[in-house]
């Protein structure tokens, strides 16, 4: 039951809006309540994080000069897991697309399906590879080549690791609520954000902020250092030795540096979104402390926010039987929250490698704020 609630949760987090995977939420930017229909001819793909776009040109009704379009899908990442390649939609094919009109500028949309040339609509979800997954397609050298301790006895965290989740059209129907509430039986302390309620205080910062324009994600930034960590099941890699472990995230190339050789934080931190961590063990358990935050966004969708008081404590537990790294996670605001912040992820060993983000984002004007 345990292990159904863990996968219940990371679908969840993974599904936080009607359009599936979005890294924005789609009602915020698109219209979901219509849907539109145009044809045109592909003049790009550009296959991208963190979001890929098809730009089109589209025939005036007037006979004059086309128009151009564009449609956004998801991630490159997603993509690619599930057959798509940067010739999928090639310039010069004539198609028609349909999809959710942009709330902010004309021309733009959601893509949900296409129409090519022999008729057979695809959905902008569509799974050419199968619903093959880098977690399913682990090389047995690699599990021989995995010791499960270091030299040192410790419990060996090194590798690459994603996400356990779903990356196809079987989600959930119910999605995430970032505010608490009990999903699908899951307990609420392990729901994102763990039903955490803003001081006055933090109130206020959030009214500052709006998910249409501030959305680190628009900005090729990681909100923090829990969100960033599932964010688009992007792989991960750990580096560990006797003194430190580096975590490098798929994500936006966000780094953490957890020092084990160290008891205390030092005096005089630079504020940062990953912060200061130490790390300690408790038998086979690492427990990191982390401090010396930037303020930010806990949850962009809602825009919780936290300040540079926050303090978090992850406890990582390795599984080596089933090839899991578990972390429970929980932070303390007494400036901006309530009540904690709480969570718990699962990560999995994965052959897809590492590699660095390479963030272009092209969302134009219906994600900029108006002057």
């Amino acid at each position: 039951m345990r292990h159904s609630a863990i996968l219940i949760f990371v679908a969840l987090l993974l599904c936080v809006a009607p359009y599936a995977g979005a890294h924005h939420s789609a009602a915020a930017h698109f219209d979901v309540s219509k849907t539109i229909t145009v044809e045109g001819t592909i003049t790009e793909f550009q296959y991208v994080d963190p979001r890929s776009y098809v730009f089109f040109n589209v025939a005036s009704p007037n006979g004059g000069k086309s128009i151009p379009w564009r449609c956004e899908i998801e991630a490159r990442t997603a993509l690619g897991r599930r057959g798509w390649t940067k010739t999928t939609l090639a310039p010069g094919q004539k198609m028609t697309f349909k999809g959710y009109p942009a709330r902010r500028e004309d021309h733009v949309c959601a893509l949900t399906s296409f129409i090519g040339p022999d008729g057979i609509e695809h959905s902008a979800r569509e799974d050419f590879a199968k619903g093959t997954s880098p977690l399913d397609t682990l090389a047995e050298k690699n599990k021989a080549s995995r010791p499960e301790r270091l030299p040192n006895g410790r419990p060996n965290f090194t590798g690459q690791w994603m996400s356990i989740g779903s990356n196809s059209g079987d989600q959930p129907k119910s999605f995430f609520d970032p505010r608490g509430g009990n999903i699908e039986g899951l307990p609420k302390d392990k729901l994102p954000g763990g039903g955490a309620t803003p001081t006055p205080a933090g109130e206020a910062a959030a009214k500052k902020y709006d998910m249409r324009f501030d959305d680190p994600a628009l900005h090729c930034t990681a909100a923090n250092i829990f969100f960033a960590w599932l964010r688009d099941r992007h792989v991960n890699e750990i580096l560990q030795t006797d003194d430190t472990l580096t975590l490098k995230y798929g994500y936006m190339n966000l780094t953490r540096t957890i020092h084990l050789n160290m008891k205390e934080h030092p005096k005089n931190i630079t504020p940062s979104i990953a912060g200061h961590s130490i790390g300690d063990w408790e038998g086979d358990v690492l427990v990191v402390d982390t401090i010396g935050f930037k303020p930010g966004v806990l949850v962009p969708l809602t825009g919780l926010q936290h300040s540079a008081r926050m303090h978090a404590v992850e406890r990582y537990t390795l599984d080596n039987t089933a090839r899991t790294l578990t972390r429970d996670y929980r932070a303390d605001d007494p400036l901006y929250l309530s009540d904690p912040f709480k969570g718990l992820d699962v990560m999995k060993i994965s052959d897809e490698p590492f590699t660095p983000y390479k963030c272009v984002e092209l969302s134009g004007k219906n994600n900029i704020r108006p002057k």
